[in-house]
């Protein structure tokens, strides 16, 4: 798959570098890879300085010096991490013909989705504190990196945003919250969990 030869990384590395198993295909890690540079690389690298990795990458172009310290210290640390909380799910999954599939052995009891929730989240908040890392980074040294403030057009100029806060409100029968509610209702907000 043309996608996948410019992978920031490869399959070994995240074996390498996690808990993942050296039993899984690779052929589910390295998709869940490319997702997980899309997702948390590129927009906080913009278009193109992640087009030019990707274009070395692809190229077999030695990456050195500046480069290679922004790749190996802060990218792919990032993106191991990321990695793994987009492959927990699928690991639990086949999609065959015309089903999806969950995965058992004869001797063992496969996790829920509720058993792995809590380690996707602890594999994002690795992924987030070292994505900060590389967002700093750039920062600091954006000069070295021309490619950082380059993008033009359509292009997705990088961000320095990390972490997405949700908004929660707690549903409660208490005075304030049908106050609450009743505002919410008459704005049209849907999906609070409120109205």
């Amino acid at each position: 798959m043309a996608l996948l030869n410019s992978l920031f990384i490869n399959s070994a590395i995240v074996k390498e570098q996690s808990p993942i198993s050296g039993s899984v295909d690779n052929k589910l890690i390295s998709p869940q890879i490319h997702m997980a540079q899309i997702k948390y690389i590129l927009p906080v690298l913009g278009t193109d300085l992640y087009n030019r990795f990707s274009d070395d990458i692809k190229n077999n172009t030695n990456i050195t010096g500046n480069y290679e310290t922004l790749l190996e210290d802060y990218i792919i640390p990032s993106l191991i991490q990321f990695t793994i909380a987009e492959l927990l799910p699928v690991l639990r999954l086949r999609f065959v013909n015309n089903a999806i599939t969950i995965m058992n052995s004869e001797q063992s009891t496969g996790a829920t989705y509720d058993d792995i929730k809590p380690i996707i989240s602890k594999y994002l908040d690795m992924g987030e504190f070292y994505r900060q890392r590389l967002i700093d980074y750039l920062s600091d040294n954006s000069t070295l990196f021309p490619e950082y403030s380059s993008n033009t057009g359509s292009d997705l100029n990088p961000t320095t945003e990390n972490y997405y806060p949700g908004l929660n409100i707690e549903g409660t029968t208490d005075s304030k919250n049908l106050q609450l509610k009743s505002v919410i209702s008459a704005m049209g907000i849907k999906g609070t969990g409120i109205c």
